[in-house]
């Protein structure tokens, strides 16, 4: 037996009538961080252990799910960082998948 993909099920609400989306594997992992993260956002810093390409996948939940999220300049010595904020209000309807996911507390 072969372990399902990691699958979010969630609602979107932006302004009109709510509308159903499905993500998977890392984009769905991504999705998952940004609503645990509220309006503080998260950065790819703060979640390396797993999203390598974080940047990527906020880019893809934006261009295939029409997702608002922000991206947040952040200086530090050096340079900057980007900040992801979800402006999207999401509803996680369900989570499945062999991936474990451990919400913030």
């Amino acid at each position: 037996m072969t372990a399902k993909r990691f699958t979010v099920y969630a609602r979107v609400r932006d302004g009109g009538e709510a509308r159903e989306i499905r993500v998977r594997g890392q984009e769905a992992k991504s999705l998952l961080a940004l609503v645990d993260a509220g309006a503080g956002g998260v950065t790819a810093l703060e979640i390396c252990t797993w999203a390598l390409r974080f940047a990527a996948y906020c880019h893809s939940l934006r261009k295939r799910c029409g997702l608002s999220i922000a991206m947040v300049r952040e200086p530090h010595p050096g340079g900057w960082h980007g900040r992801h904020v979800l402006l999207s209000h999401v509803e996680i309807v369900s989570v499945e998948g062999s991936a474990q996911w451990q919400r913030a507390a």
